[in-house]
């Protein structure tokens, strides 16, 4: 297997998301929007409502109410809007892939692909690579930007800093592997899909499971700590082997035709 034109392919299919604000806009305005608001949304509630909410969410936080508000931050800023932001690499895999896969057929540019001498595991690897790359590169730069807001707005209301934990690392780090499920899955889908936005809708369900997680957390059922994310990293690495092992033994190259 050529490195070179996986590579080639890869670049290709990036330069062509970003050709497109119809594809990028959405991919990048959205978490862009929830990085700069969530912050401020996490700091109204530690300031204002966290005494009350603590009690019952946090209760072994001592009485002092700034301890309660500056741990409640970190609560908040990991149980309840971590979950949300985990689906920005589901999300954003499931777009670009789709475009990349399904969206050969929407534009009439796969039978020009499959005329050249790439191979399968050129072609599969140049694709996935387009799709993984940039939801990294995303992922990692909203997650540092809304750390960054947020260790500002604490330090200013309580001299130190909230961001990063040990979980929160954690947590980062889980998200190339819920980007390759998501891949695996839009290789699975676009075999069997005519185009780009049926690819999307089915594999932008793989969010619903990552919602549930702040419900699991404010209810005490599982606490979102390094072990929490130890577990599912390594549950969601073996998910994603297998995705991608039946994704690429199905693919075919006929089937972006």
């Amino acid at each position: 297997m050529k490195v070179g034109n996986a590579y080639a392919i890869a670049k290709k299919d990036i330069s062509e998301v970003f050709s497109s604000i119809s594809i990028y806009g959405p991919m990048l305005g959205v978490p862009i929007f929830f990085a700069l608001v969530l912050p401020v949304l996490t700091f109204y509630v530690a300031i204002h409502a966290a005494p009350s909410l603590a009690a019952r969410l946090v209760p072994a936080l001592t009485s002092s109410t700034n301890i309660k508000s500056l741990s409640f931050m970190a609560f908040f800023s990991i149980n309840v809007l971590g979950p949300i932001f985990l689906t920005m690499p589901i999300l954003t895999a499931s777009v670009i892939a789709a475009d990349s896969f399904a969206g050969e057929k929407e534009r009439k540019t796969s039978e020009s692909l499959l005329s050249t001498p790439v191979s399968i595991p050129e072609l599969m690897l140049g694709k996935i690579l387009a799709s993984l790359i940039p939801t990294i590169v995303l992922t990692f730069a909203v997650f540092g930007i809304y750390g960054y807001i947020i260790n500002i707005l604490a330090y200013s209301a309580f001299g130190t800093y909230v961001l990063p934990t040990p979980a929160w690392i954690m947590m980062l780090f889980t998200s190339p592997f819920l980007a390759i499920v998501a891949i695996g899955v839009v290789v699975i889908i676009s075999s069997h899909v005519k185009g780009v936005k049926e690819a999307q809708q089915i594999s932008t369900l793989l969010v619903l499971p990552i919602l549930i997680m702040p419900f699991i957390a404010i209810m005490g059922v599982a606490s979102m700590n390094v072990l929490f994310f130890a577990y599912l990293m390594a549950f969601l690495a073996l998910v994603s082997a297998a995705v991608l092992y039946v994704g690429i033994k199905w693919f075919k190259k006929e089937s972006i035709l």
